[in-house]
């Protein structure tokens, strides 16, 4: 009896020893998981973890460049300015963000800032409404965790940008009672001209999480505490075109939490400087002059181009009503952003590159271009005007305002501006084969000027009416070419033509030089900080299929219709230089009781002198009148030229 039982007491000891061993077992497999799941898997995560207890890695935000005139003189440039930040790590806790504590220090700053922050871009892009800034606040967390990780929260928030000094003061005096609060000295950008090159310039504004996506040249790095949407990046105008070359390089310090010590890491590189081809004078002279203009023709807004025929420089582009580029730096108040939107005049329309309209008359010069290089017409080929006919439907077809001319050649049609010798023109002829030129010229494509926002035009042919009239919405348009009516109607810019002021220009300037179809352009180099100049490319679009023998019959004509015995610019006849030019009086809207369009866009383009061109010109008065109101505004303009420029 005692036997059995010691022998089955040992077979359970065995039992308990073996049990022992597999439960010391697994205690030691689980502790080597969690070592190397704690020293491998997750050590970089610890350590750094470990690092930014230490240390706080930070960006340093360089200047940006300022941008100058074609003299030196500053068109944008750095001011200081006061921003109030969020410092976010003492809210956080192990649940992540703790918004009951930072909620009252939030509504203290909303109200001593009064809400400055909804002027911040990202407050007013965000896809879900903002009405607070706590709000606000939890918005740009989330997009910064989003974005960078959990080491987000050692990073910081812009609560508000570009304080005043009452506010600046109130803020400090409450200092102790808003803890994780900065005010930091930066910079904001100045335009000291404002209205007068926000259509050139842009502005700047707070850069958002879709920037950080698309815009890689910004630079970030994940392991860096991410500092809230301060980088400020350009909108619109040469402010975003060069944004990359403007913006420089972000520098890094790396700060000791315990002793204060900051070095810098990476060094920081401010932007370079950028020169432009506009004169400051020049530009504010034009605008000067069509805001006149606008208000004594009850205009709906202009504009005015003077370009270098050889380079492509622009000297002057004016586009009226502008705006005051420095309501938008940082962000814009909704009060002036609504206000502009509700214009009727749309001031924030830069119908420099953006109004495509019907080019009127202007358009007999690429036309004539086009039968010339053909050969459809040649110098003596001869068609008469009379005051108007019957097309073989039955529709009429006229000489503007009912004139007469008689036969004519195309140097007289260009001097006259007859509308039956280029009908008569396209008649024996086919718009398919005058398209290309059209085409060739620029016309139905962007010029790549270097601005933000360029509409392409329309070239006037079969294919392209067609397609318009099954555009949803355009029931007025037939999907018919009818080779007589609108025929007529393309060769003398009505019709479904549509050009923008810079293509007008442009065209011009080649009809001008020879040929060349330049690149029009704003920026002409960089300065670097040790006074190096950077080129910037403006490659030619081309140089057109066109002999200089052609295009000299074409600057012939335009110079005769200013100064030849049967002149229809009047108005430039006298000017302090020899002009070349082409006026063109562009219909649109109702006719009225006496079959005249109620509305007419009043257009002139030319070049000077005519013997050696140099610039090339374009102003137009949209729906502000005939034509020969807008050479008078030429003509003022051109003897204040001559007179004032270098």
């Amino acid at each position: 009896m005692t036997g059995i039982w010691d022998l089955e007491q040992k077979k359970v000891s065995s039992w308990n020893f073996i049990l022992a061993f597999i439960l010391f077992g697994a205690i030691i497999v689980a502790l080597l998981s969690s070592v190397i799941d704690l020293q491998i898997v997750q050590g970089a995560d610890y350590s750094e973890r470990s690092q930014n207890n230490q240390i706080k890695t930070s960006y340093v935000y360089p200047n940006r460049g300022v941008i100058f005139d074609r003299d030196g003189r500053k068109l944008a440039e750095n001011v200081a300015a006061t921003n109030l930040v969020l410092e976010i790590e003492p809210f956080y806790d192990d649940e992540g963000l703790n918004i009951k504590e930072l909620t009252p220090i939030l509504d203290k700053i909303g109200t001593i800032t009064k809400d400055k922050w909804k002027e911040l871009r990202p407050a007013r892009e965000a896809e879900v409404q903002i009405e607070d800034l706590k709000g606000y606040v939890t918005y740009m967390i989330e997009r910064l965790e989003k974005k960078e990780g959990v080491y987000a929260r050692y990073g910081s928030i812009l609560l508000a940008a570009d304080l005043d000094n009452e506010t600046t003061i109130d803020l400090k005096a409450a200092k102790d009672e808003l803890p994780g609060v900065m005010i930091e000295e930066g910079y904001k950008r100045y335009y000291p001209e404002g209205a007068y090159f926000s259509h050139l310039l842009g502005y700047t504004s707070i850069v958002t999480a879709e920037d950080l996506e698309d815009l890689q040249y910004l630079g970030y790095d994940d392991s860096i505490a991410f500092n809230g949407f301060k980088d400020v990046i350009g909108r619109l105008g040469i402010e975003a075109v060069y944004d990359e070359q403007l913006i420089g390089k972000k520098g890094v310090s790396a700060k000791e939490k315990v002793t204060g010590v900051e070095r810098m890491v990476e060094p920081v590189v401010d932007g370079l400087n950028l020169y432009t081809s506009i004169d400051i004078d020049a530009q504010k002279k034009m605008q000067d002059l069509l805001i006149k203009a606008v208000e004594e023709r009850d205009a709906t807004g202009a504009s005015g181009i003077v370009m270098d025929v050889d380079t492509g420089e622009l000297i002057v582009m004016v586009s009226t009503p502008s705006y005051d580029n420095n309501d938008f730096v940082g962000g814009v108040a909704q009060a002036t952003y609504d206000k502009l939107l509700n214009d009727p005049k749309i001031p924030l329309l830069n119908r420099s590159i953006a109004a495509q309209l019907p080019p009127g008359s202007t358009f007999k010069t690429l036309s004539a271009t086009g039968g010339l290089a053909s050969g459809a017409i040649d110098t003596n080929t001869l068609y008469t005007s009379r005051s108007g006919y019957t097309f073989s439907n039955g529709a009429p077809f006229q000489e503007y305002r009912g004139n007469s001319y008689g036969t004519l050649n195309v140097v007289g049609a260009l001097s006259v501006s007859s509308n039956i010798f280029f009908c008569e023109m396209i008649r024996n002829w086919d718009i398919n084969e005058l398209a290309p030129y059209y085409e060739m010229f620029g016309i139905g494509s962007v010029t790549g000027v270097d601005l933000v926002g360029e509409m392409p035009g329309r070239v006037p042919s079969p294919a392209n009416k067609i397609a318009l009239s099954k555009i949803p919405g355009i029931t007025w348009l037939e999907p018919v070419w009818y080779p007589e009516g609108d025929g007529c109607n393309s060769v003398i810019g009505q019709g479904i033509a549509l050009v923008t002021p810079i293509q007008m220009v442009n065209w011009i300037s080649a009809i001008a030089n020879g040929g060349v179809l330049n690149t029009p352009h704003i920026g002409n180099y960089f300065v670097q900080k040790d006074g190096g100049k950077v080129s910037i490319d403006h490659t030619p679009i081309r140089q057109v299929d066109v002999s200089d023998d052609v295009l000299s019959v074409v600057r012939k004509g335009m110079r005769e219709a200013v100064a030849g015995s049967r002149r229809s610019i009047w108005a430039l006849t006298d000017a302090k230089v020899d002009v070349a030019a082409k006026t063109g009086t562009a219909e649109f809207g109702a006719l009225n009781e006496k079959g005249i369009y109620e509305h007419t866009h009043a257009w002139v383009t030319g070049f000077f002198p005519y013997e050696k061109p140099k610039y090339a010109f374009v102003l137009l008065l949209e729906d502000g009148g005939e034509s020969y109101q807008a050479a008078e505004v030429a003509r003022e303009y051109i003897d204040w030229w001559i007179q004032n420029m270098k």
